[in-house]
């Protein structure tokens, strides 16, 4: 089965690599109808977003993301605790990212690739469409676990992402995703294939400053369907803040319910609830170097 898996990864590298090139071919004399800056960032607050970083631009993200208001004053309600994510994504192309991260949670490491398969405005069509793949390797569980294979700490989420941009203030996002576990943790209600839908946008307002929301809903677990809302096994992720662009910087500030700040944890494997006060402050921010 995993043999299996790899195959179709590196079918859906191919084929977004293809697509791409036969979108670009056929819609290369409309290029002035493109929009753009559908996003402030290449992130929402969590969720990738389909803006990436031009040819040979390097975008350095610091995203943090402290302990949860219902820690008590004790913590300063979260603020004594802490955990980091550093993402550095390298633009290949224009439209082809390679991303690699490193999250004190879990002590994870990641490698993505985003690909823009066709960007809103050509030929008057109504989305940007881009693929997004991430391979995850759980360092900490490697060294401690007694999982049997070395590749039982990998994981792998792909997503589709379809943006659009209303007018210039309103910018919304779908991302269906799948993530797959080679060995799911057997304290989640967790299978080896969960499937989800990222839901989000942003408002600009003002030239400056936006506001952003999104919301990822498990819809099924293997073979079972999952209600969105009347959700017994799995905490959804929510969160809103703002995007404060100043100086070639942008930061995004938030609340949100998820701890992890990869894909595969802040989608599926969140413990944290709004209900109870189960709310972490956080920021992200990012920086481009052109090279």
């Amino acid at each position: 089965m995993r043999r299996y898996l790899y195959v179709f990864f590196l079918l859906l590298i191919t084929i977004s690599t293809f697509g791409q090139d036969n979108l670009l071919s056929m819609l290369e004399n409309d290029a002035e109808t493109l929009t753009f800056a559908t996003f402030k960032s290449s992130k929402i607050i969590n969720l990738e977003t389909i803006e990436q970083p031009a040819e040979a631009e390097l975008d350095f993200i610091i995203c943090h993301r402290f302990g949860t208001l219902n820690s008590g004053i004790e913590n300063l309600y979260g603020i004594d605790y802490g955990n980091v994510r550093m993402i550095f994504n390298y633009g290949l192309t224009d439209n082809v990212t390679f991303g690699i991260a490193r999250s004190s949670t879990f002590k994870v490491i990641d490698g993505s690739l985003k690909t823009k398969l066709i960007n809103q405005g050509k030929l008057n069509f109504p989305l940007t469409i881009s693929m997004y793949s991430i391979i995850s390797f759980d360092t900490l569980t490697a060294l401690y676990s007694n999982k049997k294979k070395y590749s039982d700490n990998f994981s792998y989420t792909n997503q589709l992402l379809l943006a659009r941009k209303i007018n210039s203030e309103l910018s919304f996002q779908i991302s269906p995703s799948i993530t797959y576990y080679n060995f799911p943790s057997p304290f989640l209600e967790l299978s080896r294939f969960m499937y989800s839908l990222g839901i989000g946008g942003r408002y600009k307002l003002n030239k400056s400053i936006s506001v952003n929301y999104e919301w990822i809903p498990i819809i099924k677990s293997g073979d079972n369907f999952i209600h969105p809302i009347k959700n017994e096994n799995h905490i959804n992720s929510f969160s809103f803040g703002f995007d404060i662009e100043t100086g070639g910087h942008v930061f995004q500030l938030f609340l949100s319910n998820s701890t992890s700040m990869f894909e595969r944890g802040f989608i599926n494997e969140n413990v944290e609830n709004w209900s109870d006060g189960g709310i972490h402050f956080g920021f992200n921010i990012s920086r481009s170097f052109n090279f």
